[in-house]
């Protein structure tokens, strides 16, 4: 009986040993799946964040930082506003901040805008007390801009001041930021 044994006890190292060699290619195996699932996840991971990195970057723009586009704002606001019955340029210096929609409302009342002015005799200097950017798309920016503008008109002795408050918008043309849109709110 002790070669029975033998015999048995053999098989019984032979079971561990492949027993043993099954676990090991398992947890290699294992390995291997979780090291490819991590993989997986990684680069799916990295191509999402590169997305958000593409879409934030057309959402914000190429060109101009929010505060760009509050700087253009407040300028031709104070361009704009400013009247002075003396300057025949002063037209032609709306004009050229001016861009879309607003260019084209604006040419077609030049003459009635320019009339008034000489009429008046008025001599106006406008400021900016406040602006904010509300909105932006790309280089497209809406801002918010509070504003002043004391007028003095000819035979008058005191000038008359007066608050405004405008939502304007923003966007290039030819490489400049210029108004493209003007609107007065209570």
């Amino acid at each position: 009986m002790t070669r029975w044994r033998a015999a048995r006890a053999a098989r019984k190292q032979a079971y561990a040993r492949l027993a043993e060699a099954e676990v090991d290619a398992g947890v290699r195996e294992g390995l291997t799946r979780s090291v490819r699932l991590t993989l997986a996840v990684v680069a799916v991971l990295a191509v999402v964040l590169a997305g958000l990195a593409v879409w934030q970057a057309q959402e914000r723009g190429n060109g101009y930082s929010d505060a760009e586009l509050v700087d253009a704002a407040t300028a031709r606001v104070q361009v704009l506003l400013t009247a002075d019955a003396d300057n025949e340029n002063r037209v032609r210096q709306i004009l050229a901040g001016a861009t879309g929609e607003f260019y084209d409302e604006f040419s077609r009342s030049v003459e009635a805008y320019s009339e008034f002015v000489r009429e008046q005799g008025s001599d106006g200097r406008a400021w900016v007390d406040g602006a904010g950017l509300v909105g932006r798309s790309g280089d497209r920016g809406v801002v918010l801009v509070a504003a002043a503008v004391a007028v003095k008109a000819d035979g008058s002795s005191g000038k008359i001041r007066r608050q405004l408050r405008l939502r304007v918008v923003v966007e290039p043309d030819d490489g400049r930021l210029k108004l493209s849109g003007v609107a007065f709110l209570p």
